[in-house]
């Protein structure tokens, strides 16, 4: 996929930068901010933010050319995983997205991350965080992780395969993206093996309980299920015996004689009164609880009509021969159906007979009430009564009941107690039983869950050698792979190890070997950096002929002469490397772009200087007065002036 920055702007000063088609280079001094400018451009490419402290906080603003759309990113340069980045589509469908960088919130579907990954039609994909760890946690691959294979950073270009032997879980990643890039990673194969791992690890439990019980089992009374069953069947018909003699044991003591069913008939007719009276008891008391609350609220009416009939007579009867308000004379106005002071009409208010009527209704219906009260509490102490008699008769023939019995149970009380303990160690002794076969039960139960995954292993183990046939594309793909990488390194002239000719990228760790020698025991840094580059450029060659490999097609390399030397057969390297990447550049400028930083120019022409710094003019502008300090610090006010 077409990948290309255009333009980066820090928004609030005067620095913008802008890329051509083709190769770019940032040249300037170690202090200028080269490597602060690639932090930028990886941060707008949906990288996490890791800047200098001087660009902390600031923001960029980047147009970028993915496929056939264009877009404006703003984005802050903060660590906060929910801040917003905005994005515009410059032409076409002009949509407008506003994201949280890696995290996301309530009300969003998606990330800076996602869209990134999305607009690049790059999978999107799940995969474990340690390969060989069952238990391990699946893990997404970002747009991080799949640009792993564009970015050279200084700290890693001359020390490492992008930073991987100190960081296992990037390393891991690589590998995934790697896979992923060369059609190695097959979904639905990644599937059956995560489905696979889930039913190793239940089967592998399972198993393990399965032994765990079998031994405890062998070493106890339970070890044989038939001999638990056998023993069951007994247990369960000598109980069956045991509790009829029980019955029949508590049965015969109701046939201790006519004088016993008498007491007991009696005492079933005592509780059945004892029954009725304290329901018609506890009826009778709310019934005096109710007529109580009446006569309180009669009490209360009464006491309210001798109120409104003093009322009456002493408030209403006045007349006003001086305004109480002025003090001023009143004179005769008015009728009688009018007030003489305010010359309204009274409204219709009961008259006092009417009120001393009611009152008397109301003295009538309290005397009512506390002859019912009166009444009632009669009752309710008669009820009280009779229920207390009730309660002692009943008491008085359960003593009678006990005697009359007590001589029978005495008899019969070694044996029912025999026999209870008897049904008791039965009871017990059939429980244990059921213990040890629900025990075989959960081995039988799991013998065929095992049996159950052992089948689905079988099928999915099947399943996966059948995705593993040979692909003759992905074969063909690390061939083309392999032949970029050594013609890369030959056109770069690397030096060479004569013990076994041919580079190549090792097909378990998907790491460059160097004629026989791995990464790690190259022992140069120089040849390291040319190492690196050659095998990043070996992969866009791969791509660019091959649209099945989703590679986005940008390479940023940053620090690319380090440690290169710039004399003598080190220079005439670095020429060949620059040349090898304007020649891959300028071949696709359409779909590639490459962007280069180093301390000095670059020894060949052709190369777009997209960006030139210094210690005086750094990416991040100083003000005038800072950057006049400077100068001066760098040389007498004459040379200021020549230059």
């Amino acid at each position: 996929m077409r990948l290309r920055i255009e333009e980066i702007t820090l928004v609030g000063t005067s620095r913008t930068i802008r890329f051509e088609p083709g190769m770019n280079a940032i040249v300037g001094s170690m202090s200028g901010g080269k490597t602060a400018t690639v932090s930028c451009l990886r941060a707008l490419l949906g990288a996490d933010v890791s800047v200098v402290p001087e660009l902390r906080g600031r923001t960029i603003a980047g147009t970028v050319l993915v496929g056939d759309r264009r877009f404006r990113i703003v984005r802050t340069l903060v660590t906060t995983p929910n801040a917003m980045v905005e994005i515009a589509e410059v032409e076409g469908l002009r949509e407008v997205w506003r994201l949280p960088a890696s995290q996301l919130q309530a009300g969003y579907d998606a990330t800076f991350r996602d869209w990134w990954r999305d607009a690049l039609k790059l999978p999107r994909l799940s995969v474990p965080r340690a390969p060989n760890d069952d238990r391990s946690p699946l893990v997404p691959v970002t747009i991080s992780d799949y640009l792993m294979y564009c970015v050279l950073r200084q700290k890693e270009i001359d020390s490492s395969v992008f930073g991987t032997p100190d960081n296992y879980s990037k390393n891991i990643k690589r590998k995934y993206v790697f896979e992923i890039l060369y059609g190695l990673y097959d979904p639905e194969a990644a599937g059956l093996r995560d489905r696979l791992r889930e039913v190793t690890t239940e089967l592998a439990a399972l198993t393990a309980d399965a032994d765990t019980l079998e031994r405890i089992l062998l070493n106890t009374a339970f070890a044989s299920r038939a001999e638990l069953e056998v023993e069951r069947h007994e247990t369960e018909r000598e109980l069956a015996s045991v509790r009829q003699a029980d019955i029949h044991l508590t049965g015969d003591i109701s046939l201790t004689g006519p004088t016993t069913l008498m007491l007991r008939e009696r005492i079933a007719e005592t509780e059945g009164e004892i029954a009725r009276i304290a329901g018609a008891t506890e009826a009778e008391a709310v019934s005096v609880n109710n007529l109580r609350e009446l006569h309180g609220q009669l009490i209360a009416q009464s006491r309210r009509l001798t109120r409104a009939l003093v009322a009456e007579r002493l408030l209403n009867d006045f007349e006003f021969h001086t305004c109480p308000r002025c003090g001023a004379g009143v004179r005769d106005r008015g009728d009688e159906h009018t007030c003489r002071l305010c010359l309204q009409t009274p409204p219709d208010l009961p008259a006092p007979s009417s009120l001393a009527a009611e009152q008397d209704r109301v003295i009538e219906q309290v005397t009512e009430t506390e002859e019912l009260i009166a009444r009632s509490t009669r009752r309710l102490t008669q009820l009280q009564a009779a229920l207390a008699a009730q309660t002692q008769h009943r008491t008085d023939l359960g003593t009678q009941l006990d005697r009359a019995t007590s001589t029978y149970i005495t008899d019969q009380a070694e044996r029912i107690r025999s026999v209870a303990a008897q049904q008791a160690r039965l009871e017990e002794h059939l429980a244990r039983l059921d213990d040890g076969l629900a025990l075989h039960d959960r081995l039988a139960g799991q013998a065929e869950r095992v049996a159950e995954l052992e089948r689905e292993q079988e099928d999915l183990n099947s399943k996966i050698d059948a995705t593993r046939h040979s692909n003759q594309a992905v074969s063909e793909r690390l061939r083309k792979l392999d032949e970029a990488f050594e013609a890369a390194l030959r056109s770069f002239d690397a030096p060479r190890f004569d013990d076994q000719p041919g580079s190549y990228l090792n097909k378990k760790t998907y790491m460059p070997v160097v004629d026989g020698r791995p990464f790690a025991d190259l022992q140069s840094q120089g040849v390291e950096v040319l190492v690196n580059v050659a095998h990043v450029l070996a992969h866009q060659h791969v791509a660019l002929r091959d649209d099945d490999i989703p590679l986005p097609n940008i390479l940023i390399i940053d620090g690319i002469s380090s440690n290169v030397g710039h004399e003598g057969v080190d220079l005439e390297r670095l020429r060949k490397m620059y040349a090898s990447l304007l020649r891959t550049a300028t071949e696709h400028v359409d779909r590639l772009q490459i962007i280069v930083t180093d301390n000095d120019s670059p020894p060949i022409e052709g190369i777009h200087w997209s960006l030139e710094l210094s210690d005086t003019d750094r990416l991040v502008p100083m003000p005038p007065a800072e950057r006049a300090d400077a100068q001066s610090a760098d040389g007498p006010p004459g040379n200021e002036a020549g230059d």
